[in-house]
Formats: C-alpha cells, structure tokens, sequence
C-alpha cells in the first residue's frame, strides 16, 4: 500500500497545467482548474452502500464509482487533502460511504432541528398564531360589513406583521411603538384603529390567560409619546342634490369606456345599494330572466335577503361588464372586476368621485340620501317601497303587511328613477303605481 500512496509532490501540484488529472494513490486526485496554481482535490471510491446502490438501480445505473470532494487547491495543501483522506479511506475500506454518511447526518440533524422547532411552536403561543386562531374567529362573526371584516383581517395580516412572530406573552410597548411610530403621522386613522384592534386582542388574551400584566396597546401607554389620534366625523355623507344628478350621470357614462369603476357607480345610483353590496355582487346573483338581483343576507347590513328589479339601463351596464372582463357568468365570479380580474377595491368609487371635476364634496353613499330625496319628495311613491328598496328595517306594522320584498311593485319606481337619472323627464302619472296604504283595513 505504501507503494501506492503519495505518488505527488508540492511542486508537481503547483505546475500542473489547466485541465491535468493526478493521481496521488489511494484515490487521492488533483484536477487543475485553469487558473494558475488553483485546481480541486477529490477522493474516489467504489461504494458498498445499500441505500446508494439501490438509486442507481432505480434510474437503470450500475455505477458505484463515487467521488467526494475534500476542497480546493492552495487553501487546502497537499498534506491537508492526504490527511483529510485517510479516514475516509479507512472508512470505505470498512464498507462504509462517507457521501451517504454525511448526507445522513444532515437529515438527522435537520430533523432534529424540525422536531424542536415544532416543539418550541407549540408550546409558545405568538401574536400571529393568537390572532388568527382563536381572536378574529371570536370578533369577525359579529360583523356584517365584508370590507369592515376586510380592514380587521388586514391590520393583523399587514399593519402589525412585525408582531406576528414574537411570543405574544414577550411583546412590549416598545415593540407595539415600532408598529405605530413609522405611519402614527402619515396614516393617522390606520394606526388609530390599528392600535384599538391590538388593544382589543390583548385584553381578550389576558382574559382568556393568554397573556399576564397590563395591557401593551392602551392608550395611557402612548399619550406622552405619540400625538392624540384625530378625531374622525361622523356626520351624514355628502348628498347631491337631486335636481343635479342627470348632469353627474353623464359625467360618468362619458368615462364607462376606460373603466369598470364607472359602472360600479351607476349601478349603484341605479340601484340605490351600498357600495359594498355592489363592489361583491356576482353574477350567480344576477338573473336575467326574473330581472332581479338578489343579495344575500351575509352581504346586507339588516342581515336579511335584498332583491332589487333590474331596470333596462342596469341590464344594458351589465352587458358592458361582460366587454370589460367579467363574463364569467354562473361561475360565481364578480359583476365588476378590475385588471387584475379581483373586485374593486373599497375606496375606487368614492375616488372616482373626488376625481370628477365639481363633485369632489360628495359621497357614494350620499347617492342613496339623493334617491330618497328624489322618490320622497318629487314622486307620489309609497314611504314603503322607498325604504324597501334602500333595504331599510320597516316598523313592524308594516313589515307583517308587506310579507316581503315588494320587487315588482319597486320596479315601476326604479325604472321612473332611471329615467330621472338619465335626464329624461318621467311621467310619474303614467305608472301603474299603488300606494300601500290605499290596502290597510280591506
């Protein structure tokens, strides 16, 4: 064996051209790579390892030969790669593979490492596992409005992402701080309700032993560091008055053709809906056939089944829906998409408002106070379709009367509506319309 050892010496390694294969003995070998002085030491070897033969055999190979890398010429000298070697050798003279060996230890290890680290998840309880498991399950049930549901799920998701790692029994002030400081002045409102949504979720974990001490998120916490949150008016949404809303339709028809957002938006004029109702309408909602669009009780804010009457102009933005993108219909797929193909998002309509050249004071929502308006006082439609059709709660008295949605006798109203909308001048004498009270006491 000794013959066959040591077969190299330093000065050979280092004048090895680019690309020479020597053999040092003992399956010893010096490859030098094109640079100078520089090449790769490799130990090969016959393999005797059960687990390596057997995938050979599988990909259709009766190669055992293997080679291992031991590293790279100068960092590694020729005495470093013949010492490196030896036990290798002696290993594999054992039957051994020391490829297969080490790969073995690296999965061990790192199955190791996996069983602590699922051992540490579930004994810690962090902010994000909380949030998601047991504290927005508990709140989200008792809210009706998909985008108020929306902006709960996202301050957890986005708003306070730094915290979702950290065992929720180690968070501090401090690091609630770091969550609030960078957009407490940018984007007061956000991190306002951030910081509310937060504090809620810690005393709901201190009740339910989750979390011992004061509560990291109150406000006395905050109240010498940061400035007081502004305070949001609440008052009624800007209306427009009625006597100006043709002149607005035609402001908005004249943009339908760069956008769905415009269509959203007199769908809901037309509709007298909430954005809501209109930004997660889907066409498993629309049937043609019936002239209706009924929305389900988990998408209305009374909690009860709406369905309006589709009038001619509601069917025709319909149409131009499908040209936009949205023609999936009976898919459950949204009335109106965006370019990503996703619904609209909470805030497109209103700013499409505020973008509209004289109409920047007024709401989406207001549109629904100007068909009120319109219907109360330019019309002689019954007070109970008016607020059927805004889906408003009716007294008792007349809820057990109307014995639900009143659609068809609604539909001469909406369709009187459109027209107004349109800046055409409806006869209201010319419908068949019946006020309900003419019916009480027969």
């Amino acid at each position: 064996m000794a013959n066959t050892l040591h077969r190299l010496t330093a000065t050979e390694i280092k004048a090895a051209r680019p690309g020479a294969n020597l053999n040092d003995g003992g399956g010893l070998f010096y490859r030098a790579d094109k640079t100078p002085g520089s090449g790769q030491w490799k130990l090969r070897f016959t393999s005797h390892d059960a687990d390596f033969i057997a995938r050979q055999a599988a990909k259709g190979s009766a190669t055992r030969q293997r080679d291992m890398g031991l590293g790279t010429f100068p960092a590694i000298t020729l005495a470093a790669a013949r010492a490196k070697a030896a036990p290798l050798r002696a290993s594999v003279d054992a039957g051994r593979d020391p490829i297969e060996d080490a790969r073995r230890e690296a999965e061990a290890a790192a199955q190791k490492a996996a069983d602590a680290a699922q051992v540490r998840t579930a004994q810690e309880m962090t902010f994000g596992r909380y949030a998601d498991e047991h504290f927005l399950p508990a709140m989200l049930p008792r809210f009706s409005n998909a985008a108020h549901i929306q902006q709960w799920r996202t301050t957890f998701a986005t708003h306070a992402v730094k915290l979702r790692d950290i065992p929720l029994a180690e968070i501090t002030r401090e690091d609630v701080l770091s969550v609030l400081r960078p957009i407490w002045e940018t984007k007061n409102v956000t991190a306002s309700r951030s910081r509310e949504r937060i504090e809620r979720l810690f005393s709901h974990a201190i009740q339910n032993g989750q979390f011992r001490g004061d509560n990291p998120v109150a406000w006395s916490q905050f109240d010498h560091t940061l400035a007081p949150p502004k305070k949001l008016t609440h008052g009624h949404h800007t209306s427009i008055p009625h006597e100006k809303l043709a002149d607005l339709m035609a402001v908005i028809r004249a943009r339908q053709g760069g956008g769905v957002t415009a269509l959203m938006l007199e769908w809901i004029t037309l509709a007298a809906c909430r954005t809501g109702e209109a930004r997660f309408a889907v066409w498993d909602e629309i049937d043609l056939d019936q002239r209706v669009w009924s929305i389900p009780a988990a998408r209305m804010k009374m909690r009860r089944d709406h369905v309006v009457p589709i009038t001619e102009r509601m069917v025709a933005i319909l149409d131009e829906a499908k040209r936009h993108g949205s023609a999936r219909v009976g898919s459950g797929g949204y009335v109106f998409l965006n370019d990503k193909g996703r619904h609209l998002s909470e805030m497109a309509a209103l700013m499409f408002m505020r973008r509209l050249a004289g109409y920047e004071e007024f709401t989406v929502h207001g549109l629904r106070a100007t068909f009120k308006g319109w219907a109360a006082t330019a019309t002689e439609f019954p007070r109970e379709l008016i607020e059927e059709q805004l889906a408003h709660q009716l007294p008792a008295v007349e809820r057990a009367y109307m014995r639900g949605s009143a659609v068809e006798r609604r539909r001469p109203m909406m369709e009187a509506w459109a027209s107004y909308c349109a800046g055409e001048n409806a006869s209201i004498d010319t419908l068949n319309v019946v006020s309900m009270s003419s019916g009480r006491g027969r």
